[in-house]
């Protein structure tokens, strides 16, 4: 009982922390190469307004493979980056690991040290 009880306080206590990971999350260390290619990948999606890729100005809902949970985020530019409102800059971690992908395929994003799964469910363009 008692260690039942500790498990389930510890798997909340993760749950917490990688939501407030996700959260606060901000790179500002982006490697000049990765920065590059973060770039070259803008570049290519510029245009590209009718796909169900993800870049900036779309709504993406992902599901965390680990726990289920559903999380609905918009892909912005550094200076709207606020994940307390669901905006998440294109060179945070959880940015720099969907720009590109569409519907149905898996970004990995390491939180604390640990990959995380998220699957992309749906992507449509942002309301504005």
């Amino acid at each position: 009982m008692t260690f039942s009880l500790f498990t389930n306080f510890f798997q909340h206590l993760i749950l917490k922390t990688e939501t407030y990971y996700l959260q606060n999350s901000f790179n500002t260390s982006l490697r000049p190469t990765a920065l590059a290619g973060v770039i070259s990948k803008l570049e290519q999606l510029k245009n590209n307004t009718t796909s169900d890729n993800v870049t900036v100005g779309r709504q993406i809902c992902l599901v965390n493979l680990q726990d289920q949970q559903e999380y609905q985020v918009e892909l912005v530019y550094p200076q709207r980056h606020k994940p307390s409102a669901g905006r998440y800059s294109v060179i945070s971690d959880l940015g720099v690991s969907l720009l590109g992908r569409s519907k149905g395929e898996m970004a990995e994003v390491n939180i604390l040290g640990k990959p995380v799964l998220f699957m992309i469910k749906d992507v449509i363009l942002a309301k504005k």
